[in-house]
């Protein structure tokens, strides 16, 4: 059996608000195995970035893990103290921040943030953490004189590969993307995406990438996770998933981008809004946009995920575990 990476179980984390707890990641489960290339989808606001934050306890202010664990390195990172998380970061579990132009200090050289890094983690001379810039700037092919320039004087692409460089400049075992192509166009979008392939197989790195575009995701991943309303609906062999989506979200997500064959037909997307997570439906929280719903669909609680082939799971209660 493979090595597992990272494991989260019954993970709940949210928002703090006048009105109630947000609990915008609810009862989260999934393992990652070592060397395995993990997206996660779902449209914005169902809960990605706050389990991406999660995992790496970077919640912050009125944000925080309400319940369940996440197992790394032989340790729940939900209980331990923040301090005990801290020498792991970046050396053992590192994350690509969306938005590149935000996420890079305007004020600081590309040099001078990378080496910030490595000083922050090991004991290394000026002249050694410059070379482990230099080195890990050339795996994402951008040249070692960009040391000096800062944030504005870089491409968006360029950006976002440092960001990468900036995240595996200690090889850390777990690789979190959250979104790292929005906003690029996508030439550029294709380069980055086949320099995370590259570097995973130079470097036997873990992923998890989270986007909201599926489409990114199907020829890369290993294994799929759709999230709906703080909730994985599905999850499985990515290949499996795309061919033949069981949850009826993962088949509305998947006809809500065009095929590159075949007639032109209507794109016609997923109707209505995703549910408010003060208060969310009982049943299932995809019930008042599914096309297919039954009275067994609002029936408290809502399915849970279960198993719908022989690596797949599935939350729905019109999919049988023989699937």
């Amino acid at each position: 059996m493979a090595e597992t990476a990272l494991e989260v179980k019954n993970l709940s984390a949210g928002y703090a608000t006048v009105k109630g707890f947000v609990r915008a990641v609810d009862d989260v489960s999934f393992t990652l195995t070592k060397g395995e290339f993990m997206g996660i989808a779902g449209e914005s606001g169902c809960g990605k970035s706050t389990l991406a934050y999660a995992i790496m306890r970077i919640l912050r202010d009125r944000a925080r893990i309400e319940s369940g664990s996440i197992w790394f390195k032989g340790k729940d990172f939900a209980s331990l103290p923040l301090e005990d998380v801290e020498p792991h970061r970046w050396t053992d579990m590192a994350m690509v921040f969306q938005s590149a132009m935000n996420a890079l200090n305007p004020v600081l050289s590309i040099g001078e943030q990378l080496t910030d890094a490595v000083h922050a983690h090991r004991q290394v001379t000026k002249a050694e953490a410059e070379g482990m810039a230099v080195a890990m700037l050339e795996l994402v092919d951008i040249n070692a004189d960009r040391l000096r320039s800062y944030p504005h004087q870089l491409s968006g692409g360029m950006r976002q590969r440092v960001m990468i460089a900036m995240a595996l400049i200690l090889h850390p075992d777990l690789l979190i993307m959250d979104e790292p192509t929005t906003a690029l166009d996508v030439v550029v979008q294709r380069s980055i995406l086949e320099k995370i392939e590259e570097l995973q197989t130079k470097l036997g790195f873990s992923v998890i990438f989270i986007t909201h575009d599926l489409s990114l995701l199907v020829e890369i991943s290993d294994a799929l996770a759709i999230m709906y309303a703080g909730k994985i609906v599905e999850c499985g062999p990515a290949r499996e998933l795309f061919s033949s989506p069981s949850h009826p979200y993962t088949q509305g997500l998947m006809d809500s981008f065009p095929s590159l064959t075949g007639p032109m037909v209507r794109i016609e997307g997923i109707k209505g809004k995703a549910p408010d997570l003060l208060s969310p439906p009982p049943g299932c929280r995809f019930a008042p946009r599914c096309p297919k719903v039954s009275p067994a669909c609002l029936e408290a609680p809502g399915p849970g995920l279960v198993p719908s082939g022989s690596r797949r799971s599935c939350a729905c209660v019109l999919v049988g575990g023989d699937r």
